[in-house]
């Protein structure tokens, strides 16, 4: 259980871009929402999970998937990254001229799609899940895989009502990065973006 937990931390918190945006949805619509909105990616990152330490045979002998994971996340990345731009400066002229809108549609299906568009996921629970299946730290079974997901689920879902519990404080003392974060989500993932294609083609 403790190395799915491990996995988890890792998953969510390297992006960045679903942690911050459970605060983003805190702040907008408020704690409940934002809860609901984090079990949905959780959920997500569980499939995920699941999927990678199930499949992870299957990956290891083709590595032809994982490579097409690696870039189609390359123009995930970008599309995200004008998304939240685009967003950033939508929320700026609201700001200025009118309360913003209603938060819409269903948080946990919005969770969900999130999650799913963090392609690298798959390949980095591989990975790890790969590592730990050599050495011997997680057990061959599949209730030892089972377990491994299930807590990797847990933890992404701790971690992102965390941020989203914090998400006041962090308006308060954090003022600049809590105004500008569909900004920073935007840098955020063009960074990521160049990382993978210099990760891939260089």
């Amino acid at each position: 259980m403790l190395l799915g937990l491990a996995a988890a931390a890792g998953a969510t918190l390297l992006p960045g871009m679903l942690n911050m945006t459970s605060v983003n949805v805190s702040l907008r619509a408020g704690r409940r929402t934002a809860y609901i909105f984090a079990l949905g990616m959780a959920t997500t990152v569980l499939l995920q999970a699941g999927i990678a330490v199930f499949f992870a045979g299957f990956l290891n002998d083709h590595a032809l998937v994982v490579d097409a994971l690696r870039q189609c996340a390359i123009l995930v990345f970008l599309f995200l990254s004008a998304f939240f731009l685009f967003k950033g400066i939508r929320a700026r002229v609201a700001e200025a001229s009118q309360p913003d809108r209603p938060y819409r549609g269903s948080p946990f299906l919005r969770g969900t799609l999130l999650a799913v568009m963090n392609l690298l996921t798959v390949p980095y629970f591989f990975a790890t899940s790969g590592w730990f299946l050599a050495n011997g730290s997680l057990h061959d079974t599949a209730l030892a895989r089972i377990v491994f997901a299930g807590s990797a689920g847990v933890g992404a879902l701790v971690i992102f009502m965390g941020y989203a519990r914090a998400a006041h404080w962090m308006h308060r003392n954090a003022r600049f990065v809590t105004r500008n974060i569909n900004y920073l989500l935007s840098g955020l993932l063009l960074v990521l973006a160049v990382a993978q294609g210099l990760r891939l083609y260089f």
